[in-house]
C-alpha cells in the first residue's frame, strides 16, 4: 500500500483497533513514559502490520486519544 492511495475506513478502523489493543496491552509497561507507549505503537503497525508509516502515525493519534479517554488519562505525549 502507497502513502498517496486513499486507504479504506475499513481498513483504517481495523488497524486503529490494532492500535487500541496493543496500547491497552502494554499500558502498564509504560506507566511513568507515555511517549515511548506511543512510539512503541507506531512501531508495532509499521513492522507488525505492514501500515506505512504516515498512515500508523495517524492511527495511532487517534487510537491514542481514545485510549486516554477509555482509561482516564490526563498525561499527554509530546507527538
Amino acid at each position: 500500500m502507497n502513502d498517496t492511495q486513499p486507504i479504506s475506513l475499513d481498513y483504517r478502523s481495523s488497524m486503529q483497533q490494532a492500535a487500541l489493543a496493543y496500547l491497552a496491552r502494554h499500558h502498564a509497561e509504560h506507566l511513568a513514559d507515555g511517549d515511548q507507549l506511543f512510539k512503541n505503537c507506531i512501531r508495532h503497525l509499521i513492522v507488525a502490520l505492514e501500515v506505512p508509516s504516515g498512515i500508523a502515525t495517524k492511527l495511532a493519534q487517534l487510537a491514542w486519544t481514545e485510549h486516554q479517554a477509555a482509561f482516564g488519562l490526563d498525561h499527554t505525549t509530546s507527538l
